[in-house]
């Protein structure tokens, strides 16, 4: 059974260098311009295709003489391409995969959080690119597992690999676990995406020496895929990502790695996709059943916009028959505000439930001593109190 669902938007890979939805297209356009990042110019290729996605955005602003939609959301323009695929032929669906390859690098290019996987040699590298703030997430988690024994659904809406990278950065490492002051409350982990072409990922987790500029030795974790593991035992993690995923393949014969985008990845609109091959509907299935189980859910740096009515629909398809529900936990650093910008997010969200669940809506979940006022429904201040005071939205 599933208590805890934690539901990650835009907002909480924004750490991590990635841009928000409304402000996609303008990293996708300066990379193309000024064919650098942070001062490392980027490959002919790659240029190549946001060069190509921006030259379809400049397409479809001739839309605007007749209808509204905003060409600055890369949703909404992913949306307007899948469905004139329904209408058109081989160019609008090329035209979808030139601009789901151009998100692709673009997130790429813009994430700092970084990991190469682990090494089949045996060589182990620890590695901790990026903001801590995701390994500290990690963290949480893992001392909710010692707590616990249960590890909440992660549901996402992002298609980046922050949290697959961090992952592997927490358990290929010298400072974070050793089996004296601080050992892990597993002896293996497996990852579940529920997604038809990527099958679940079991590793064994071992503490081993590592040299060390601090000291001539230290211990610390690695992790390997040994035959015949027994995974009964391990902390299972599911992570659904309903849009896809860089690292998501269209059929079973490409290789998936948790770490290494792939070249044409599976993403999915925000829309009722017709054009969808099904490989996600598990992913979506398995997120309904969740939240139908789930005693608290908690919502990270997700506005439920108003344009996004399929998700607005889902929620309501997914919770209305819960009984158990007991609180929803709403992270965002616009809900701190005193302006209208906040008030109709929370009317987003209070229009989803009836008047005896709205009580239930808790729009300012960092009542802890951690962290300072200024970091009010941030990433960080999530994180901050999943690691001090989880008890505060987990059930």
């Amino acid at each position: 059974m599933t208590e805890n669902v934690i539901i990650l938007g835009a907002g909480f890979s924004y750490d991590a260098g990635i841009p928000l939805l409304g402000g996609f297209i303008e990293r996708m356009w300066e990379c193309a311009t000024r064919k650098t990042i942070e001062g490392k110019p980027i490959r002919p290729e790659i240029l190549k295709t946001l060069n190509e996605a921006l030259e379809i955005r400049r397409e479809l602003d001739n839309y605007h003489g007749r209808v509204v939609f905003d060409d600055r959301n890369i949703e909404d323009i992913l949306s307007m391409l899948a469905f004139n695929i329904l209408g058109g032929g081989k160019a609008d669906s090329n035209k979808f995969k030139i601009f789901t390859k151009a998100i692709s690098e673009t997130i790429e290019l813009a994430c700092n959080v970084k990991h190469t996987g682990y090494r089949s040699d045996g060589r182990y590298t620890a590695i901790k690119e990026g903001d801590k703030v995701y390994r500290e997430f990690w963290q949480g988690i893992f001392k909710w597992y010692k707590k616990t024994g249960s590890i909440p659904t992660i549901i996402s809406f992002n298609y980046d690999l922050v949290l697959e990278r961090s992952l592997m950065q927490i358990l290929i490492s010298d400072e974070n676990f050793n089996p004296y002051e601080n050992p892990l409350p597993f002896n293996g982990v497996t990852l579940d995406y529920c997604y038809k072409h990527f099958p679940s990922k079991s590793y064994l987790v071992e503490y081993a020496n590592y040299n060390s500029p601090r000291q001539s030795q230290s211990t610390g974790t690695i992790i390997s895929q040994p035959a015949g593991l027994d995974i009964e035992k391990f902390c299972k993690i599911n992570i659904l990502k309903l849009h896809g995923s860089l690292n998501f393949p269209t059929d079973s014969k490409k290789t998936a790695s948790l770490v290494t985008p792939i070249d044409q990845p599976y993403i999915l609109p925000p829309v009722s996709n017709k054009h969808s091959n099904g490989a996600g509907s598990q992913s979506w299935k398995s997120a309904l059943n969740c939240l139908r189980e789930a005693k608290n859910v908690t919502f990270v740096g997700y506005s439920l916009p108003k344009t996004d009515m399929y998700m607005q629909f889902f929620l309501k398809a997914a919770l209305g028959p819960n009984q158990d529900l007991n609180k929803i936990n709403i992270f965002d650093p616009v809900l701190s505000k005193d302006n209208q910008v906040s008030l109709d997010m929370k009317n987003r969200f209070q229009s989803c439930f009836s008047e005896q669940i709205r009580p239930r809506l808790n729009f300012n979940p960092g009542q802890s001593e951690y962290g300072s006022k200024n970091e009010q429904g941030t990433t960080k201040k999530f994180v901050d109190i999943l690691n001090h005071t989880p008890e505060l939205i987990l059930f």
